[in-house]
């Protein structure tokens, strides 16, 4: 075995089906920047793989356990919090990429991207950042206000949670930015520039008390007034400049 190295990501992977399982040895195997530390397609053995490894990266099949592993993210999290769990799907599911975000997960990646793509997200997510295809985010919309609510976790009591104060122009473009609208989308179906918009969705995001877009999506759920504000605010661009 490949001697432990500072300057490696160590990942273990979690993956249900034995061909993937190879591929992704390979690709692992002496790699310059990520060591695999162990796989395993028994959810059983994934927690005390996670104890007995603590692992940088927990790469998560999401059909794993017949496709009933998302409650066992939150408890990968709790036996090694250093851990970063990036999941693995073959299949656009918004009600379980939503589940799976919620349960701690901070990236989720298809099986039908690039190896390249898979390294990145890799990179990403053990640099602290959030990873995902930007059409998860509309996925997330519809599993939070498209779906009937006995299909999704409950939240809290929306009229429990203090409301932030946004203008009307920014309840608007956290409305748009929430459907998965980039900035530049949203400034051309608003009239405005992109850096008008990216402006804009760092003050929201500031008054949130979040760092990205799909973050902002996940709490959408939390004010209501994300949903209503397409049809009651209207945009003002003088009131972005204020």
């Amino acid at each position: 075995m490949v001697e432990r190295s500072q300057n490696k990501i160590r990942i273990l992977v979690a993956e249900s089906f034995e061909l993937v399982r190879i591929g992704l040895r390979s690709l692992f195997e002496n790699h310059a920047s990520i060591r695999l530390v162990a796989d395993t397609s028994c959810i059983e053995e994934l927690i005390n793989l996670t104890l007995q490894h603590k692992p940088d990266v927990i790469l998560v099949d999401l059909q794993l356990n017949n496709g009933n592993c998302v409650g066992h993210i939150s408890k990968l999290l709790n036996a090694c919090p250093q851990s970063k769990v990036l999941a693995f799907s073959h299949q656009n599911n918004e009600t379980i990429y939503l589940q799976t975000f919620r349960a701690g997960a901070v990236g989720i990646i298809s099986k039908h991207h690039s190896s390249e793509l898979l390294l990145k997200a890799i990179y990403a997510i053990h640099a602290g950042q959030v990873w995902y295809d930007r059409h998860i985010t509309k996925l997330l919309w519809q599993a939070q206000f498209d779906h009937h609510p006995a299909q999704v976790e409950a939240l809290p009591d929306a009229q429990s949670i203090p409301q932030p104060k946004l203008s009307d122009s920014e309840r608007h473009i956290a409305f748009l930015a929430c459907r998965g609208l980039s900035a530049k989308q949203i400034s051309t179906q608003l009239f405005v520039t992109e850096k008008t918009v990216r402006n804009q969705l760092s003050v929201i995001y500031k008054k949130i008390g979040v760092k990205k877009q799909i973050e902002l999506c996940l709490k959408a759920p939390l004010y209501n007034y994300f949903r209503d504000s397409y049809n009651t605010g209207m945009f003002n661009p003088e009131d972005s400049e204020k």
